[in-house]
């Protein structure tokens, strides 16, 4: 006896009924994987679901590396997900793409000649440029707001230090100098500070420090591991990852390292905080789901919007704005027994020192006298 049928063939798994019987459990199967991705909770991220409201907000577009076609590349997206775009394609890896303030160009490493070096290239791709050519490694790069200089980590001198360059690779300064490694560093918006990890103190631990590496000062203060900071836009708040809860996750802190608070939930790790234009939402990368993806969640916490869905990785975003501001000026005054003078990058002006100047709509710099 057959177990597709009873003895006269016509019982409920008889062969005339199969394809019925079949058509049927493939819809169900549809509509439950339907249910399963609609209504997947958000590990515990906040009340409800994942939330569209919080997808795409902030506006823009954001950066970064995904292994989806082999390699790690570098990829664009729109804000909610969409326009997805790879900008390189090499044979190597690229990782840490990071946006001018004015939208125009992304720094980033790559291994392609067997070490990491620092390049540039347009925000659309194409013109990829290679600033440092050293045997150490050159990583995480930043662009300063005038994006007349480029700051960059690199071990040529031994352990891992942070170093300035200008835009085009030349006059590569160090401006850190201590035994253990400094990591990370990212430039405030307005150009005066530039915040950064060290394990000087013997954890890794968040600075600020002057962009000649002057006026070290330390902004948080465990024996857990705080890493990559980043600046919000406005230059109040620096966003990092932390493990002093026991899992990693994404912490906000006032930019004099008050009011530190943790902004994601859950067992799974939450790396690399990227701050939307706008301050309202943090990208970051997690393994919540299937490999790492990228995710959003509002400043101040709660439910957690998925950007990214494939079976790869996907890591390190950074969020730039579709109308980023002017970019900011450097200003450098120089005093001289017979006068001071005032060099001004960006801008053709004429200041004293300690005044606030405005050089074009929404640009403003803070000179420094020297």
């Amino acid at each position: 006896m057959s177990i597709w049928s009873g003895q006269d063939g016509s019982g409920p798994f008889s062969r005339e009924k199969l394809p019925l019987i079949a058509g049927i459990a493939v819809g169900a199967v549809v509509v439950i994987a339907l249910a399963v991705v609609l209504l997947w909770p958000s590990d515990n991220d906040g009340p409800g679901d994942e939330t569209l409201s919080v997808i795409g907000g902030g506006g823009g577009r954001v950066a970064f590396i995904s292994d989806r076609d082999g390699n790690y590349e570098i990829y664009t997206m729109n804000s909610d997900g969409t326009g997805e775009r790879r900008l390189t394609r090499n044979s190597t890896a690229e990782s840490y793409p990071r946006f001018s303030y004015d939208g125009t160009k992304i720094a980033y490493e790559s291994n392609r000649q067997n070490n990491n070096d620092i390049f540039t290239m347009d925000s659309s791709g194409g013109n990829e440029t290679k600033l440092t050519d050293h045997p150490g490694d050159d990583l995480i790069p930043d662009w300063s707001p005038d994006g007349g200089r480029i700051a960059f980590v690199t071990n040529r001198d031994g352990n891992y230090e942070i170093y300035v360059m200008n835009a085009n690779g030349s006059n590569q300064t160090r401006i850190t100098n201590h035994p253990d490694s400094d990591f990370s560093p990212r430039w405030s918006p307005d150009g005066s500070k530039i915040v950064f990890q060290s394990g000087r103190t013997g954890a890794s631990e968040i600075f600020t420090m002057d962009p000649d590496g002057n006026n070290v000062r330390r902004l948080t203060d465990n024996q857990a591991t705080d890493e990559l900071p980043t600046w919000s836009l406005d230059g109040t708040k620096i966003a990092f990852q932390s493990s002093r809860e026991g899992t990693t996750k994404i912490f906000v802190m006032n930019a004099d390292g008050t009011g530190q608070r943790r902004v994601t939930n859950g067992d799974t790790g939450d790396y690399s905080p990227a701050f939307s234009p706008d301050g309202t939402r943090i990208a970051f990368q997690s393994t919540r789901r299937s490999g790492s993806e990228l995710f959003v969640v509002p400043v101040d916490g709660g439910a957690t919007g998925q950007l990214t869905r494939n079976t790869k990785n996907d890591y390190v975003p950074h969020w730039i704005s579709d109308n980023p501001p002017p970019a900011a000026v450097v200003v450098t005054t120089t005093t001289t027994p017979a006068r001071p003078t005032t060099t001004v990058r960006g801008a053709t002006t004429t200041t004293t020192a300690g005044r606030t100047i405005t050089t074009r709509a929404g640009a403003t710099a803070t000179t420094r006298r020297l």
